[in-house]
Parts: structure tokens; C-alpha cells; sequence
């Protein structure tokens, strides 16, 4: 029942968060497009691919209510229960115990690291473009926490 739980509510986080990026892309595009008089049409799309995507939201709200009531009694911090959602470690909400490493978790976590690093180094000696160098910096910090509580 817990690994049901724990698939639904990263069901629920990518939709938010593709919802999120959905709408910032269109709204982006948008504001470009008609530049010198914006024209608001373009806030449909958004509201039609919002519906579809946060359904599932709609549908287990009480279940995720129940988990977010549990874990903010058990947390007492509402921007710890936020991060560990929004972070993906649904384990720590819903009361998995995390287990120890194993050598392959350990390998994974160094390799995780090293890419990340390279990744990075590459990207600052090119001169890549400011947002897109922390949009990876982002993603590699994430990369190595998920690789650190999973």
C-alpha cells in the first residue's frame, strides 16, 4: 500500500511540476510573440493543459491531505514537508525507513558527484548561457540528494 502511495504522490509532483513549466513556457512564447501589444488569449492553453494534468490532484486530494497532516505533525515544519516533496522523498513522508548503502549506492553516488562536477566545469569554461548553467547546477544538487536518501 505504501509504494502505491509513495507512485502517486510522484505522479502528483511532476504533473505540478510540469504544469509549472507548461505554463511558463507558454506564457513565455506568448508575451514574445505579440510583443508590443500583448494579446491574453494565450492563458487558455494554459487552463485546458492544467485541467488535464492536475486531474489526478483533483482525485486523491484527501489521500494526500491525510499524508501532508501526518507528516507536518510528525515534521513540525511546513518547508520540510514542501522540500521533501517537491525534492521527490515521498519515502521520509509516508514513514519508509531509508535503508544503508550498498557498494552499488556508493558507486552510484561517486559517479553522480563526478559527472555532476565535470558537467559543471565543462559548462563555466564554455561560457554556456547563465540560466541554463543553473538550471543543471540545480538539477545536479538534485541529482546527488535523490542518490543520497534513496
Amino acid at each position: 500500500m505504501k509504494s502505491k502511495i509513495i507512485k502517486l504522490l510522484n505522479l502528483i509532483r511532476f504533473r505540478i511540476i510540469g504544469t509549472i513549466l507548461l505554463s511558463i513556457t507558454i506564457t513565455v512564447n506568448a508575451i514574445e510573440a505579440t510583443a508590443p501589444n500583448i494579446d491574453y488569449i494565450f492563458i487558455i492553453p494554459i487552463l485546458v493543459m492544467g485541467t488535464i494534468l492536475l486531474w489526478p490532484l483533483i482525485r486523491g486530494r484527501r489521500i494526500v491531505s491525510r499524508i501532508y497532516r501526518k507528516s507536518m505533525s510528525k515534521y513540525k515544519s511546513r518547508l520540510k514537508v514542501y522540500l521533501y516533496f517537491i525534492l521527490g522523498f515521498h519515502n521520509k513522508l509516508v514513514g519508509i525507513p531509508i535503508k544503508q548503502k550498498s557498494m552499488f549506492g556508493w558507486v552510484n553516488l561517486c559517479i553522480s558527484i563526478i559527472g555532476s562536477v565535470s558537467i559543471l566545469s565543462w559548462m563555466y569554461i564554455n561560457n554556456i548561457s547563465i540560466w541554463i548553467f543553473i538550471f543543471t547546477l540545480v538539477l545536479s544538487i538534485y541529482r546527488v540528494l535523490k542518490v543520497i536518501y534513496s
